[in-house]
């Protein structure tokens, strides 16, 4: 997932939704770093690093590539992430485990952020289910991640759904407080959807930390027009964007049947 900065957007589009011509002096500013870091139990830890652009510039965010990147854990392991390609840093040999807190340090600038992430222990994702709903007179075909929520503690979900092998940027994350202990069939319902019979669908299930939940859920406001225009708190200090993230990770496909 890219990190979105919606406030402008969602600024302008009220703006221009009225009638009246209004002139806007849009101002520029100074980019701003945006940092996306993640270390998952399936896959090497990865962080993103780019910069912010004006609204009237093309939507390409220039990758950081002068930064030093790092991950430690609690046991006093620190891991150097090196640059696999512009912007981008890895460390293949940090698998994350869960239950284990990782601490990003990022030194970039003159500048240092930190943040840090407890991967929660992995709630297996057991089928997906399919069904059809009708909304605005449509058939929508839906998914059902099937999973059994672990009792007595609070635990977050973040889901991303691929289509055909193309990653739909509709935003699903909630927490447990509707199926603490029980069996969730929860539907990834978008009223835009694009599935159709025959669609190839694979769903990647995250269990995430709180912060990373409250920053997501954020993002998900946004695009539900649901809250006041404000890039959501990030949990890394020194005033960036982004998140840093250590969660489980695990995918699951099916068809959508004819």
């Amino acid at each position: 997932m890219r990190v979105v900065v919606y406030i402008a957007l969602l600024f302008l589009t009220g703006l221009f939704s009225c009638k009246k011509i209004i002139n806007i002096d849009l101002k520029n500013v100074a980019p701003q770093l945006v940092i996306e870091g993640t270390v998952t139990n399936s896959s090497p830890a990865k962080v993103l690093l780019s910069k912010t652009v004006n609204f009237s510039a093309d939507n390409v965010f220039p990758p950081v590539t002068d930064a030093t990147v790092t991950i430690s854990d609690l046991y006093g392991n620190v891991y150097p992430l090196l640059q696999t390609s512009p912007g981008t840093y890895t460390n293949n040999n940090l698998i994350g485990t869960p239950g284990a807190t990782y601490r990003l340090q990022v030194v970039q600038g003159g500048n240092t952020y930190t943040a840090s992430s407890t991967m929660p222990q992995q709630v297996n994702l057991d089928a997906l289910l399919t069904d059809n709903i009708v909304f605005a007179g449509k058939i929508i075909p839906i998914i059902q991640p099937q999973y059994t929520d672990p009792v007595n503690v609070a635990n977050y979900y973040w889901f991303i759904e691929y289509i055909n092998g193309v990653e739909n940027k509709r935003i699903f994350v909630w927490d447990d407080n509707l199926t603490n202990g029980g069996v969730s069939t929860r539907p990834l319902i978008e009223p835009d959807s694009t599935i159709n019979a025959g669609d190839t669908i694979m769903v990647e299930m995250r269990c995430i930390d709180k912060p990373i939940y409250q920053y997501v859920r954020g993002l998900q406001d946004l695009q539900n027009n649901a809250a006041t225009p404000a890039n959501p708190t990030s949990n890394i200090s020194g005033g960036v964007l982004g998140y840093f993230s250590a969660h489980t990770r695990q995918r699951k496909s099916v068809v959508i049947p004819q």
